[in-house]
């Protein structure tokens, strides 16, 4: 026996709505025939209307049963047919599943022999690990090294000239450089990577002044070795240019004498 479940139900109670909004649809349009007389005017009969509010409220009542009765009906219809999923389905349960042929076994046993013990043989004596040479620094890092020394030496002594990067007009110095990072790090990340602290590119300003301080012997390995030697940086690391140059500032104010 079928089981009566809320499903069931639904749509008994959908068609009982169904049909009687097909009744309701029928009597208010029977009484809107009744409201209606022939009357022979000349050679032709002409409709004439007995009450207008009761004609009036019988076609209310229809435009509202047939309203309902398409909703209803659509609702019907929907829940009828079947989803894509069901028919997916459908088609894999009626599709004939392969046979597996059925594994024959041998009727001849072997008879498994205990293979004899092997002889262990003694523990080798540990020998201690060779000790790793000094790794050499590579030659790029040796040449960065260098040059942030010689830099470093005329730090102390520098002044806001004509060799600043930003407010100078002549060549920069080395100097300039590392006076630079230290006040501008934001400038110097964008100069390096040449994109915004947010990721996004240039505006074409910023890359007209990036070409001017590059015309004034502004390269970016000097700025990338201070920063590395600055930071005790092997490479920089992998993370946003906004944290990357966070780092940085908070360096630089922590070691302000």
């Amino acid at each position: 026996m079928r089981q009566f479940n809320s499903a069931t139900a639904f749509m008994i109670v959908l068609l009982l709505l169904i049909g009687g909004l097909f009744l309701s649809s029928l009597t208010f349009l029977n009484r809107m025939d009744a409201s209606y007389i022939l009357i022979q005017r000349g050679n032709e009969p002409v409709k004439h209307v007995l009450n207008h509010y009761t004609l009036l409220q019988n076609k209310r009542g229809f435009i509202f049963s047939v309203t309902f009765l398409i909703a209803a009906s659509s609702i019907m219809i929907m829940i009828a047919l079947p989803s894509v999923e069901s028919k997916a389905k459908m088609v894999h349960k009626e599709a004939p599943q392969p046979v597996q042929p059925e594994r024959e076994e041998s009727s001849i046993s072997a008879v498994i022999e205990p293979e004899p013990a092997k002889p262990v043989a003694p523990p080798e004596p540990a020998v201690p690990p060779p000790i790793a040479a000094k790794e050499e620094p590579p030659a790029e890092t040796v040449e960065i090294i260098e040059t942030v020394e010689e830099m470093s030496a005329d730090f102390e002594d520098v002044t806001e000239g004509e060799d600043d990067v930003v407010y100078g007009t002549g060549p920069i110095s080395d100097a300039a450089i590392m006076h630079f990072v230290h006040k501008f790090p934001d400038s110097a990340i964008k100069f390096l990577y040449r994109k915004q602290l947010d990721g996004k590119a240039l505006t074409s300003v910023e890359e007209s002044i990036y070409s001017s301080w590059e015309n004034r012997n502004l390269t970016r390995g000097k700025v990338k070795g201070y920063i590395l030697s600055l930071m005790d940086w092997k490479e920089f690391p992998k993370k946003p240019l906004y944290e990357v140059w966070k780092e940085i500032r908070d360096h630089i104010y922590e070691n302000i004498d």
